[in-house]
């Protein structure tokens, strides 16, 4: 058996040298509880593990991606969007030579603290919470409270993961400083993740979200290939397969039945903006970095940065304005709402586990109830409300 010594003497030989190492990682639980080191797998394979046996991880499948629609079989879930951010992740971790491992455990518990019906439903419930003067709601910090002290599977509190796990996954997205005493120990002096995992798994939840939700929306009408192929980033994409397949975009679509158009747009999309990030990331990383003390982001796009961006916002717009999407996200921002003010007014109608916490920490319960409901589960509840 390959023994957990001969798997960090590994990393060290063959990792970059500002790699995220996984020996000698402080574990985070409310208990401080000692973990003792598994015998065969390192502590960031140990992560990992334990986020995917979770039961936070499992209810992504039934938490979509883009709500649009109560069903449909190839609707994207979270559970979905977080293999794609873990293998995007996983290919550019092993290009820089990063720690698979940690870029792996980030990415899969990424989401575990987003809400029921998508962003529209997340933003509602942190304007409810905001409204009882609390510090309101995000899933990133959600999934680290999750992670930390909500799940539970051993005899402590939390999965107690390790500190670069917990703030690659806070640091996956923007968020306040109004946080609880323990998320003081996640580097929150630097708003960007102290690793370069955790930036790894940042960009590639970017990537994710661009071109996969792209993928749900043509896939649901939403959009038209037709409206997007004038943006310059098309431009880009062009150059880059000149150059580095000798044939252009536009020559891979005329060679390509109509029916998989959608489908060779995203690919060379991800490809393009996979490989550009590679470049362009690589031009600004030297070998003095050290991880835990990273105190830039190096993970991101240069040259190209200002395009991508705009030819996200402008693929959000177009589907934002769309009156299925509004129509969808209300329906979404209803049910949270209706069962958030339904709670708040009889909070003994929780389950009586959740209203003995209720009971000793608030409102705050209410929002970790709803939040780790899914799509349907939430509906379920909703429709048993409005019956009385």
């Amino acid at each position: 058996m390959i023994k957990r010594e001969n798997l960090e003497r590994k990393e060290e030989k063959e990792l970059k040298s500002y790699a995220c190492f996984s020996k000698n990682n402080e574990r985070l639980n409310p208990n401080n509880q000692p973990i003792n080191p598994h015998s065969l797998r390192t502590e960031f394979q140990r992560d990992r593990d334990r986020i995917i046996h979770s039961k936070s991880f499992r209810r992504l499948e039934y938490k979509t991606q883009v709500y649009l629609t109560e069903t449909g079989d190839h609707l994207r879930t979270r559970l979905t969007h977080s293999l794609e951010v873990s293998q995007i992740a996983r290919t550019i971790a092993i290009q820089l030579g990063l720690n698979v491992d940690l870029v792996e455990a980030i990415a899969l518990g990424h989401d575990v603290g987003h809400t029921p019906f998508g962003h529209a439903a997340e933003k509602e419930l942190n304007n409810l919470l905001q409204e009882d003067d609390l510090y309101g709601f995000k899933h990133n910090i959600q999934s680290v409270s999750i992670f930390y002290e909500l799940e539970k599977k051993y005899d402590y509190d939390g999965l107690s993961l390790t500190i670069p796990v917990l703030e690659g996954i806070l640091k996956h997205t923007k968020s306040n400083k109004n946080l609880p005493n323990y998320f003081y120990n996640l580097h929150l002096d630097k708003n960007h993740s102290v690793t370069l995992e955790g930036q790894v798994v940042a960009v590639a939840d970017e990537i994710a979200q661009i071109t996969h939700d792209l993928d749900d929306y043509l896939r649901f009408g939403i959009i038209e290939l037709k409206e997007i192929f004038n943006h310059k980033v098309f431009l880009l994409l062009d150059k880059f397969f000149q150059e580095n397949y000798n044939k252009s975009f536009e020559n891979i679509l005329e060679n390509t039945q109509e029916k998989r158009k959608k489908d060779v747009t995203i690919r060379c999309l991800v490809d393009f903006l996979v490989t550009t990030l590679l470049k362009e990331a690589n031009e600004i990383l030297h070998p003095d970095l050290k991880a835990l003390e990273i105190n830039d982001e190096y993970i991101k796009y240069t040259e190209s940065e200002e395009i991508i961006k705009s030819f996200h916002e402008e693929v959000s717009q177009i589907c934002i304005n769309d009156y299925r999407v509004k129509e969808m996200d209300r329906r979404g921002k209803n049910i949270v709402k209706t069962l958030y003010n339904h709670y708040k007014d009889r909070p003994e109608k929780l389950p009586s586990s959740t209203y003995q916490k209720f009971k000793k920490r608030g409102l705050r319960v209410i929002a970790n109830y709803i939040s780790g409901m899914t799509d349907r589960y939430a509906i379920k509840q909703y429709n048993n409300i409005i019956k009385f």
